[in-house]
């Protein structure tokens, strides 16, 4: 086999095996996840034509 055919295999088995575990907790649902925390400056949302989040400063 080619040196590349071998390098080709040894990067298939890393993304087998990355597709068959789950993801770690802290990337998970328990964390927040996602978008749950985080804030959108309102200067960014009027800049990009959304409404800014209702509720106070901090």
């Amino acid at each position: 086999m080619k040196r590349t055919d071998l390098e080709k295999l040894k990067g298939m088995k890393i993304n087998n095996r990355l597709k068959g575990t789950p993801p770690p907790p802290r990337f998970g649902t328990s964390s927040g996840g996602g978008k749950a925390g985080a804030r959108v400056n309102p200067l960014v949302a009027k800049l990009l034509g959304q409404k800014p989040a209702e509720g106070g400063e901090r």
